[in-house]
C-alpha cells in the first residue's frame, strides 16, 4: 500500500511539475516574443524619427540589429549586415507590403540573405522609403540553452524533494492504518472515514471468535469422547494420512503413539488391515477380523464420499476378544455337551436293547441294570452341572445370600465324602483357625467345596491325603483344598477351569466326573466376588485357594 500511495503522489506531483514547467515556458516564450516585438517596434520608431530628422541610420543602430532601407520601388538602398547591392527586390516582402498598406508591418521567417530566422518590423518614412529592422529569432532558444544547466539542477532537486515528500506523505497516510489493532479495531485512532469499516471488522471479529470457540469446544468434546472410548477411531485422507485418531486405535494394536499427519500404517501393517483400508478408499465398505497374539480385533472401514468421489475413510477398531472367546467356548461347550450326553445315552440304549431282546441271565440283567443306573446318574449330574453353569453365566442372583461359616461347610463336605475317599484309599482332613464367616450362598459354597474335594480324591494316589483348610488374613477369608495327587502339568494350568477340560480324561470318566466341577468353582468364586489361585507341581500334588471378602 505504501508503494502505491508513493507512486500515485510522486507521479501526480511530477506530472504537475512538468505541466507547470511546460506552461511556464510557453507563457515565458510568448511574453518574450511579445517583448521582442514591442522592443523592435519602439526601436523602429526611434530609427524612423532619426532618419526623418536627417540622422545617419548606421550610426544610431544598436549592435546586433540589422537595418535595411528600401526604396519605393523595392530596391534595397542600405543594409547594415549584407551587401545591399546584390540583394533582390524587397517589395514583395510581407512586412514591406503591410508597411505600405498599413504604415507598419512585421514578420518572422528565415532570411534568404543571412539564412537564419529573423524577426522583421518595417515602417514607411516621410520620404516614402521603407525602413526595416530585424533581430535574430533564435535569441529565446539561446537564452533557454544558457539556462539549461541551472534548470536541470533545480529540476533534479525538485524531483528528489518530491520523492522524499511523497514517501513521507505515503507513510503518514498508511501509519494510522497499519497501527490498527485488528483484535480491537473499534478502539483504533484512525481516520474517521474508516469507522464504518472498522465497525464491520470488529463485528466480524466477534463472530469469528464465537465460531472458533464453538469449533474448539466441539473439538474438545469430540476428543474427550473418542479418547475415552474403548473402540478405536481413525479418520484418514486419500493418501492414508491420519486426520484424527484416538488413543484406543493404536493401543489396541499395541503400537506406538500416532498423531495427525502420520501414515495410518504406523498403527498396523498387517495385510488384512491394509486390504480393508484399500477397499474403503476404493469406495467399498470393508469389515474384517484380525487376530494377533493377545486380541481379536474387528476392523470396519467406511469410505467418506464428497461429490461422488472418495475423499478419505473412517476406520473403527473394536476389541472382540471376549466375544470371540465366548463364541469359541459356546462351540466347544455345545460339542462337549453333545459328546458327554452321547456317551451315557449310548450305553443306556445298548443295555436297554439287550434287556429288551430277553434271554439274558438274571445276574447279567442285574449288572446291566446297575450300569444303566450309573449312566443315568451320570446324566443327571451332568444336566445339573450344565444348569448350574448356565445360571452362573447369566448372573442369576436367585441364590439366597446369608452369613455362612466356611469352616462348617468344609467339615460337612469332609464328613459326606469320607466314605468315597476311603474307596480311593485317600485320607481326608479338616483344618481351621477361624470360622471363616462370609456372606454367600450356602448351597453354592457347599457345591464349590465338594467339587474341589472330589477332584482332590479322584486325582490323588492311593494312600494320599486331601486337606480342607479355612483361615483368615486381615479382611480376607482363605479357603484352600490341597492334595498329594498326580498334580497338573504347567501347560494345563491355564485351562483346568474351562468347561469339560480334563487333565487325565480316562481317570475322570472312570470316576464319573462331568468335567464341569472346576468351572463351577470358578463361576462360584466370581459370584461371591472372590479370587481363585492354583498352585500345583506334577507328581507332588495340587492346592487351590479361594480368597473371600470377610464379613
Amino acid at each position: 500500500m505504501n508503494k502505491k500511495i508513493f507512486e500515485t503522489v510522486f507521479l501526480s506531483i511530477l506530472l504537475t511539475l512538468i505541466l507547470v514547467l511546460g506552461a511556464s515556458i510557453t507563457v515565458f516564450y510568448n511574453t518574450y516574443e511579445n517583448r521582442i516585438s514591442d522592443d523592435l517596434m519602439a526601436e523602429l520608431r526611434f530609427l524612423a524619427a532619426a532618419a526623418d530628422g536627417g540622422a545617419d541610420i548606421s550610426a544610431v543602430t544598436a549592435p546586433g540589429r540589422r537595418v535595411t532601407l528600401i526604396g519605393q520601388d523595392g530596391t534595397v538602398i542600405f543594409d547594415s549586415q549584407a551587401d545591399y547591392g546584390s540583394m533582390e527586390n524587397h517589395l514583395e516582402r510581407p512586412e514591406v507590403i503591410d508597411a505600405i498598406q498599413h504604415g507598419y508591418g512585421s514578420d518572422k521567417r528565415e532570411s534568404d540573405t543571412l539564412l537564419r530566422n529573423l524577426h522583421y518590423a518595417a515602417t514607411v518614412l516621410s520620404d516614402g522609403t521603407i525602413l526595416r529592422i530585424a533581430v535574430p529569432a533564435d535569441t529565446l532558444f539561446s537564452f533557454m540553452m544558457e539556462m539549461l544547466l541551472p534548470l536541470a539542477v533545480i529540476l533534479l532537486a525538485l524531483i528528489f524533494f518530491f520523492a522524499w515528500y511523497s514517501m513521507k506523505a505515503a507513510k503518514r497516510i498508511t501509519d494510522p492504518i497499519n497501527s490498527i489493532d485488528l483484535e480491537h479495531p473499534d478502539s483504533a485512532d484512525g481516520y474517521e472515514e474508516l469507522s464504518p469499516l472498522l465497525f464491520r471488522i470488529a463485528k466480524q471479529q466477534a463472530t469469528i471468535r464465537e465460531q472458533i470457540e464453538a469449533a474448539e469446544h466441539r473439538s474438545r468434546e469430540f476428543s474427550i469422547i473418542t479418547d475415552n472410548m474403548s473402540e478405536g477411531i481413525a479418520v484418514i485422507d486419500r493418501e492414508m494420512r491420519l486426520l484424527s485418531i484416538n488413543r484406543s486405535a493404536y493401543m489396541l494394536f499395541d503400537a506406538e503413539e500416532a498423531v495427525a499427519g502420520d501414515s495410518v500404517l504406523a498403527i498396523s501393517r498387517s495385510d488384512i488391515f491394509t486390504e480393508a483400508i484399500a477397499s474403503a478408499l476404493s469406495g467399498k465398505r470393508a469389515d474384517s477380523v484380525i487376530e494377533n497374539r493377545t486380541r481379536t480385533l474387528q476392523i470396519i472401514a467406511s469410505p467418506v464420499m464428497e461429490h461422488s468421489s472418495v475423499t478419505g475413510a473412517v476406520i473403527i477398531i473394536m476389541d472382540i476378544t471376549e466375544k470371540a472367546e465366548r463364541e469359541r467356548l459356546r462351540r466347544e461347550f455345545t460339542a462337549n455337551v453333545s459328546h458327554e450326553l452321547k456317551t451315557p445315552l449310548t450305553s443306556i440304549s445298548g443295555f436297554a436293547e439287550l434287556l429288551k431282546n430277553g434271554g439274558i441271565p438274571e445276574e447279567t440283567s442285574r449288572d446291566f441294570g446297575r450300569e444303566i443306573y450309573d449312566e443315568s446318574q451320570r446324566l443327571i449330574a451332568l444336566v445339573h452341572d450344565i444348569i448350574r453353569i448356565s445360571k452362573l453365566d447369566e448372573g442369576d442372583s436367585s441364590e439366597s445370600m446369608e452369613r455362612v461359616s466356611l469352616a462348617e461347610i468344609g467339615s460337612e463336605a469332609v464328613s459326606r465324602l469320607r466314605k468315597r475317599a476311603e474307596s480311593f484309599a485317600v485320607k481326608l482332613s479338616m483344618e481351621s483357625s477361624d470360622p471363616g464367616i462370609v456372606m454367600g450362598s450356602p448351597t453354592l459354597l457347599d457345591e464349590m467345596v465338594a467339587n474341589l474335594l472330589d477332584n482332590a480324591i479322584k486325582y490323588n494316589r492311593r494312600g494320599g491325603t486331601a486337606v480342607v483348610s479355612v483361615s483368615k488374613d486381615d479382611d480376607r477369608v482363605i479357603l484352600s483344598v490341597r492334595d498329594t495327587g498326580i498334580g497338573i502339568p504347567d501347560e494345563d494350568k491355564d485351562r483346568v477351569f474351562e468347561r469339560f477340560y480334563r487333565v487325565d480324561k480316562s481317570r475322570s470318566r472312570a470316576s464319573g466326573g462331568t468335567g464341569l466341577g472346576l468351572s463351577i468353582v470358578r463361576h462360584g468364586a466370581a459370584y461371591h466376588h472372590a479370587s481363585i489361585s492354583l498352585r500345583s507341581k506334577l507328581g507332588e500334588g495340587t492346592e487351590i485357594t479361594i480368597s473371600f471378602p470377610a464379613v
